[in-house]
């Protein structure tokens, strides 16, 4: 009896050690960007694309996040042209993103 309590004492102090291990990584944001033609002749399916990553953000965020983080998002808008959306991809990147 004595050892299946030790046993058990030593598996609960384990999972409560990885529970507090954790604590401070999910307090984190998890930084997610999407791009795509926010201006410029396309902009309506920009439009689109914002709506349904914004909805699934607050949806995954309400849910708790991933993995216990929330996610930050970021937008960049492409307009449609090569260049812009390399200057997008790059602000992901400078931001952390």
């Amino acid at each position: 009896m004595r050892k299946l309590l030790l046993a058990g004492l030593a598996v609960g102090a384990g999972l409560a050690l990885a529970a507090a291990g954790t604590t401070a990584y999910a307090q984190a944001p998890l930084k997610m960007g999407a791009g795509g033609p926010m201006t410029g002749p396309n902009a309506a399916f920009g439009a689109q694309i914002k709506t349904g990553v914004e909805q699934a953000v607050a949806d995954i965020n309400a849910a708790g996040g991933i993995n216990g983080q929330k996610i930050e998002l970021s937008i960049g808008d492409d307009a449609s042209k090569p260049e812009q959306g390399k200057s997008a991809a790059n602000k992901f990147i400078s931001d952390g993103v």
